[in-house]
């Protein structure tokens, strides 16, 4: 990957962590008296080898399925754009409540299943410790290392969301056929300028599109007819 490359991978997720800002910690953290909010090393006592059990799950599972590291990038775009970094986009459709993986906004999401071999393998070794928002943003930092992009230090101690944000998905993810200006103002509520969407955007150089979100720009006069 050339140095032009990565910089956009860097940025992309400089810009993607800047939204969880006023994320809290691990369950294994309520306990605590204060919260300390993000930090190094979160687990460094409950869980030490966190970080490396996620590194080399990412690894064996992107020799195996290529794909996984684009969904990873793509995943944690929609999860932590909804308000917080907070794993809400795994959770399950149920009768009183719709996934926010399951919306037509987030069509082509993919590969939750290998976020669960990833977090098997971290239960083994630390049952109820390691947040899956923690996970989520882990992975996404390893896919891009597998990509050939920067290993880029992060902060951890994320909690998990317990609601589904499926019913204001629309009021923070652009949609793909919105004007640079609405891009723009989009992302700028969240707190990311110019510079940081410019990295967004770019990221989507990697992984794939489907024909549903290009048909009308290839064949603009087909989809009047």
């Amino acid at each position: 990957m050339s140095s032009s490359s990565w910089r956009f991978f860097f940025f992309f997720f400089l810009a993607l962590l800047s939204l969880s800002i006023d994320l809290g910690f691990s369950p294994a953290a309520l306990a605590e008296e204060e919260d300390p909010g993000l930090v190094m090393d979160f687990y460094r006592d409950s869980c030490p080898q966190a970080e490396d059990i996620i590194r080399e799950q990412v690894k064996l599972l992107y020799k195996r399925h290529k794909n996984t590291a684009f969904s990873w990038l793509r995943n944690i775009f929609h999860d932590c754009a909804v308000e917080s970094c907070d794993a809400s986009l795994l959770l399950d459709t149920t009768r009183r409540s719709l996934s926010e993986k399951d919306t037509d906004r987030s069509f082509g999401l993919r590969n939750f299943r290998y976020l669960d071999t990833i977090k098997e393998a971290v239960e083994r070794e630390c049952p109820e410790v390691v947040s899956c928002a923690d996970i989520l943003v882990l992975s996404a930092r390893e896919g891009i290392v597998s990509l050939g992009g920067p290993y880029i230090p992060l902060k951890t101690g994320r909690r998990d969301g317990r609601r589904s944000r499926a019913d204001i998905l629309e009021q923070y993810l652009p949609d793909h056929n919105e004007s640079i200006s609405v891009v723009l103002e989009k992302f700028g509520a969240m707190g990311i300028d110019t510079p940081g969407v410019v990295a967004l955007l770019g990221a989507h150089s990697v992984g794939r599109t489907h024909c549903v979100k290009l048909v009308h720009r290839l064949y603009p006069r087909s989809t009047h007819s």
